[in-house]
């Protein structure tokens, strides 16, 4: 990585809230946006909402690739669901040299990206957040922030600690992890249990933690992560299922970010959380019943509200 010009796919809750801290440290930032977000932050900024201050930015924003004639750190903070577009897109800079930073939940963006590019230009990175989009523009954060990053390889790289250096350099905790791929792994352990459940009872995450027979959904959706992990020579401990549960109750009144997006009419994840399980347990011959059955009822809810659509039956 050569210098601090950063680009910032994205300005939903992880890339606006970050990408707004990085701003306003003063760093060289531009945010590549759709046109909603554009016309919103071109004219009032790109606002924060947060127990940790209110504040408001006026970063640098583009509709189209074509308006940036180089960037240094391209941040990737859109959905795994939009990456082969934007992979697309960023192609030309990634060629020219540029490092690509991923933020995506579950654990096949860093594959998606890397044989996309053909290249050595991707540091993996987990994000821990509470936040929301509430309108475009304006990012509704309620608690933690911080990112943790490393090299695929568990090496520390120089371009790895430029990186933190300059995440660092907004205030935002930021980690140097050398265990980065076991890091995404244990956030998908949450991120595929709660998040389908979440959309499947309608429901906040308080409901899930006051249900045994719900809590033992969770235990075994995670048991079978671990298996899968193995086989791919990821070995996390059992003690993760404890702690994912225990974790939750700090969360109790929120919804996932899934619901969030189920409910809004978006496309979710689905895919790359417990999609992603069942193939590679498909692959690795590991059983997968509880992830087949969370993604098939997720897949079902989806199809539900496209026929209600169709039918101009509104809203779920």
């Amino acid at each position: 990585m050569r210098g601090n010009k950063i680009l910032i796919v994205g300005a939903g809750a992880i890339g606006g809230y970050f990408g707004a801290c990085l701003c306003r440290a003063g760093l060289d930032v531009t945010f590549l946006v759709r046109r909603s977000a554009y016309i919103k932050i071109s004219k009032d900024g790109l606002s924060i909402k947060s127990p940790l201050g209110d504040f408001v930015v006026h970063p640098q924003v583009i509709q189209h690739i074509s308006e940036i004639p180089s960037a240094d750190l391209i941040i990737l903070a859109v959905k795994c669901y939009d990456l082969p577009e934007v992979l697309q897109q960023i192609a030309p800079l990634a060629a020219a040299g540029a490092t690509v930073l991923t933020l995506q939940n579950g654990v096949d963006s860093e594959e998606m990206a890397l044989d996309y590019f053909k290249q050595d230009c991707v540091v993996a990175g987990v994000v821990y957040i509470t936040a929301r989009l509430a309108e475009p523009g304006l990012i509704e954060h309620f608690r933690r922030g911080t990112i943790s990053l490393g090299e695929r390889s568990g090496e520390k790289s120089e371009r790895a600690q430029k990186i933190h250096a300059l995440i660092s350099q907004a205030r935002i905790p930021c980690h140097l992890s050398l265990q980065i791929l076991k890091e995404k792994w244990e956030k998908l352990c949450w991120n595929a249990t709660f998040n389908p459940l979440s959309v499947i009872l309608d429901q906040p995450l308080s409901l899930v933690l006051k249900s045994d027979e719900l809590l033992a959904i969770v235990r075994q959706g995670i048991r079978e992560i671990i298996s899968v992990a193995a086989a791919e020579n990821i070995s996390l401990h059992s003690d993760i299922i404890e702690d994912a549960i225990s974790a939750t109750f700090a969360l109790q009144d929120h919804y996932t970010s899934m619901y969030e997006d189920y409910k809004n009419g978006n496309q979710t994840e689905i895919e790359h959380l417990n999609g992603d399980i069942v193939r590679r347990g498909e692959k690795s011959g590991i059983p997968t019943p509880t992830h087949k059955m969370l993604y098939s009822l997720v897949k079902g809810l989806e199809l539900k509200r496209k026929h209600l659509v169709e039918r101009g039956g509104g809203s779920v």
